[in-house]
């Protein structure tokens, strides 16, 4: 029954029991962790520490020693996936351990996906651990990397787990060469180093301005993570992946403008396959096996690769928007699929970003990939000089090159020519009667703080390049300038004429464009940046809401370092101290610190909205717990890995269609006001 259909009795009860939980300061996913618990998180570092060389950890040796696929079949679901690979490795046909592994390779991906598949077969703990040991030093260490790392976050049996840093287990993906250089130096000498890491580029570069956004570790970690979470080549795809994939990049888009104009720069602009690639790259980094990834310089042009042509890339994306341009599009067996409708925008996202869930791969090709792959290859497209693969071919690097942005807008610009598609919304779409917003501030939490003005700055972040070096282990860590801000709250005031639950919908856009001009509503929707969603109980008469922004549905917490987790729960195995176990936790979302745009020095003006919906209607009827959005880390950008995802309104609704008329858009449920964003120096 969905709670459409509950009484408001019922509703109260709920309450109740909701204010009871949390009275007592206990959240349900958090648990003691018990040494069992406690010995398989160490063993998952141990398993991970220093890829490159044999494992040392004399309990995963003995592990291994005992692991045997030939007898151990029974103890997997499908035994058939286990056999796949073992023969695969032992005809030698797997990858080498020094050869660059990359995902867009389509037999690269085939090892993985066999890994995988065979990982996520085991009946048991033990048996995927054994299986993983085995492997581990049989295998390139990237491809086993990413293959054991995206099969833990998927399996029940290793929920709580957690990972370190991606920018830890292999810092040469992240850092720039020279700190590798220096980082190897230090460990020479044996003495404790500090490293300061700069962003690539010059003065002579204007995208530098912006590399603080692009090349920051977590915002690349969290792009990395994403797509573990859902894999486009896995066989089972997780609720409304295909949307997902849309407005995570749709978001990553709306940041990097909003970046782009904090630091005087206009909006990114799409890509075309038949004009330069203007801005070059030169990534200043180099693979865990010390070849450099490639330098692209200003104004190439898309070439032609053996397995992928520029003029394929048209004629599947002319294909795309005939679909979108006719409402709809056939399967592979001719079905007719409707797009203009809630559900079309995921249909579009799995055949835009050529996932297994897309309709008809052979038709409308790999838009997505495909264009990854020209992009990374674009200065050697015949492998003539054998130059490495460039950091479009990873999902760790990618972000680094402004061309991401530039490909992704043109790819977003595809789902607005869809979304321009759909009918605007209606006053009963809207509306939530009874129910008006009378005030509302944002304030930060210091006592200094004005109303409506937010603060960032750039602070210090250290990274520990452990796993950079080789030998005794010696301190050495990377020293990185990252964008941080003041911790905020939001207060609105409520009224309401009944008793019920809303959804509080918070977004900010930019006020001005470019060319300072006043930037129309409907313009400023498709550049709206979602800072939180989450759901609020409203009595009868007035209501104050205050949400804090530490609480945001569209951020995760900075991870520990390798060495501190490491640390903490080898006290905790020993009994000196408590570890907490999160079985909610998700490695993948936005870092916290770059909730907001970076702003200018003298102010930036930003128009801020909340909107509150109907919870009885917006809820997925699945779903009893009216809080069930607040247990649900990171749920804007990355979703949910189980079950359903609890908000039937479209992603970014109501923002992601066209907005006719302002005045009937902005009902007495929605408020907006002036905020001010100040970058302030580092104190």
């Amino acid at each position: 029954m969905s709670l459409l259909k509950k009484s408001h009795g019922f509703i109260m009860k709920l309450a109740i029991v909701f204010l009871a939980i949390f009275a007592a300061g206990v959240s349900a996913s958090l648990t003691k962790a018990d040494t069992t618990f406690l010995g398989r998180q160490l063993r998952v570092l141990y398993l991970l520490k220093n890829l490159s060389e044999p494992l040392q950890d004399e309990d995963l040796l003995a592990l291994r020693a005992s692991f045997n696929p030939e007898t151990c079949k029974d103890y997997f679901n499908n035994p058939e996936t286990l056999e796949l690979f073992i023969h695969e490795m032992k005809r030698g046909s797997l990858l080498g351990r020094e050869e660059i592994f990359s995902l867009f390779d389509a037999k690269h991906r085939y090892q993985v996906k066999l890994l995988f598949n065979a990982l996520m077969s085991a009946k048991d703990w033990s048996h995927f651990m054994g299986l993983s040991t085995y492997i581990r030093d049989k295998m390139n260490h990237r491809q086993f990397l990413y293959a054991f790392s995206t099969a833990l976050l998927h399996r029940e049996d290793c929920r709580g787990i957690k990972l370190p840093p991606a920018y830890e287990i292999i810092p040469q993906m992240f850092l720039t060469t020279d700190v590798v250089r220096r980082a190897y130096q230090a460990q020479m000498q044996g003495k404790p180093t500090l490293i300061p890491m700069s962003f690539t580029g010059s003065v002579l570069n204007p995208e530098q301005r912006v590399a603080y956004f692009g090349e920051d570790v977590g915002l690349n970690a969290h792009h990395a993570h994403w797509h573990m979470d859902f894999p486009f080549w896995a066989d089972e795809r997780k609720d409304r992946a295909g949307e997902l994939f849309f407005y995570m990049h749709h978001q990553l888009l709306a940041r990097f403008d909003a970046e782009r104009l904090s630091n005087h720069l206009p909006p990114v602009e799409p890509l075309q396959w038949e004009k330069p690639i203007v801005e070059g790259f030169a990534p200043g980094a180099v693979y865990p096996g010390g070849q450099e990834f490639p330098v692209r310089p200003d104004n190439m042009f898309f070439q032609n690769l053996p397995e992928r042509t520029v003029a394929d890339m048209i004629e599947f994306e002319n294909r795309i928007r005939d679909g979108i341009d006719a409402g709809m599009i056939r399967d592979k067996n001719g079905v007719v699929v409707f797009l203009n409708n809630t559900e079309g925008i995921d249909v579009l996202g799995s055949l835009i970003e050529s996932s297994t869930s897309s309709l008809d791969p052979r038709y409308f090709g790999s838009l997505h990939t495909d264009a990854h792959l020209l992009l990374s290859r674009v200065t050697d497209p015949k492998g003539k000089y054998g130059m490495t693969p460039g950091v479009m071919e990873h999902f760790e690097t990618a972000t680094r090159d402004p061309a991401f942005f530039r490909l992704h807008k043109h790819i977003d610009n595809l789902f607005k020519e869809h979304k321009d598609r759909l009918p605007p919304y209606t006053y009963d779409d809207l509306a939530f009667p009874g129910v008006r917003i009378t005030a509302l501030k944002v304030v930060g939490e210091s006592k200094a703080s004005d109303p409506n003005v937010l603060v960032t700055y750039f602070d210090e972040s250290y990274i520990d390049l452990g796993n950079a070096v080789q030998g005794k282990p010696v301190s050495i860590r990377a020293v990185v300038s990252r964008l941080n801000h003041e911790p905020f709250k939001l207060v609105a005031t409520v009224y309401s004429d009944k008793n019920t639950y809303a959804i509080a919908r918070v977004f900010l856009a930019p006020s001005k464009s470019w060319f300072d001009e006043d930037i129309q509503l409907d313009e400023a929707r498709w550049s709206m940046i979602e800072l939180d969603r989450f759901p609020v109980e409203l009595r009868i008469g007035s209501n104050l809401i205050t949400r804090r922004s530490i609480e945001t549905s569209v951020t995760a917490s900075e991870p520990l370092s390798y060495p501190e987790l490491m640390k903490k729960a080898k006290s905790a195995f020993q009994g000196e101290s408590v570890f907490e176990v999160d079985t909610l936790h998700r490695h993948c979302g936005f870092p916290h610190r770059l909730l907001l745009p970076q702003g200018r020095h003298q102010g930036m003006d930003f128009k801020l909205y909340v909107i509150l919906t109907d919870l009885k209607t917006d809820l997925h009827s699945t779903f009893e717990h009216p809080y069930v959005m607040n247990e649900i880390p990171a749920l804007s950008y990355c979703g949910v890995l189980d079950g359903v995802f609890p908000d039937i309104r479209p992603m970014g609704f109501p923002f992601d269609r066209r907005i006719i008329h302002s005045n009937n858009f902005q009902q007495a449920n929605t408020k907006v006001i002036d905020v001010t964003i100040k970058n302030v120096k580092y104190q």
